[in-house]
C-alpha cells in the first residue's frame, strides 16, 4: 500500500489569493514519489481556475552522475500540468478531485513497474541532452546571424 501524506499553505497577494495544497504524496513500491499539488485559483467572484501540478520524483544514484549534472541535484523530477478554467466553486473540490482519479488511474500501473525508474532516468538524460543540443544549434545560429 503506498505511503500518503497531506499539507497545505495559503499565499496571500494583493491582486486575489492563491491556495496551495498538497493534496497527496505516494511513495511507490519501486522507489518513484508522485506528488499532487493543487494551485487552483480563484479567477473571478466564483469561477476557479482548478490548476493540478502531478511530480513524478525519483532519487538519483552514485551511478547517475550525467543526469545529476542535468538535475543540478540528487533527485530526478517531471511535472505534468493539468488545468480547467471556470469551474464554479461548488464543483471545485470534485472536479479537483475527478482529475486527480482520473490522471492517477491511468499512470500509477505505468508507473509503479519495476523497470520504471531505469526507463524514466533514460528518457530524462535523452531528453536532456537533446534540449542541450537544440539549445547549441540555436546559439549557433544566432552567432552566424551577428557575424558580417
Amino acid at each position: 500500500m503506498p505511503l500518503t501524506f497531506f499539507s497545505s499553505l495559503l499565499l496571500l497577494s494583493p491582486r486575489s489569493y492563491y491556495f496551495f495544497v498538497t493534496m497527496e504524496t505516494i511513495t511507490l513500491k519501486n522507489g518513484v514519489v508522485v506528488e499532487v499539488d493543487d494551485k487552483s485559483r480563484v479567477l473571478t467572484g466564483t469561477l476557479y481556475l482548478i490548476h493540478l501540478e502531478i511530480s513524478m520524483v525519483v532519487d538519483l544514484s552514485e551511478e547517475d552522475q550525467e543526469l545529476r549534472r542535468y538535475c543540478g541535484g540528487n533527485r530526478l523530477r517531471k511535472t505534468r500540468v493539468l488545468k480547467r478554467q471556470a469551474v464554479h466553486a461548488a464543483e471545485v473540490d470534485e472536479v479537483a478531485q475527478r482529475i486527480k482519479e482520473s490522471f492517477l488511474s491511468t499512470n500509477l500501473k505505468y508507473m509503479n513497474h519495476p523497470k520504471f525508474v531505469e526507463r524514466f532516468k533514460s528518457f530524462s538524460l535523452r531528453e536532456f541532452k537533446e534540449q542541450e543540443e537544440e539549445d547549441r544549434r540555436l546559439r549557433e545560429l544566432q552567432e552566424h546571424d551577428r557575424d558580417p
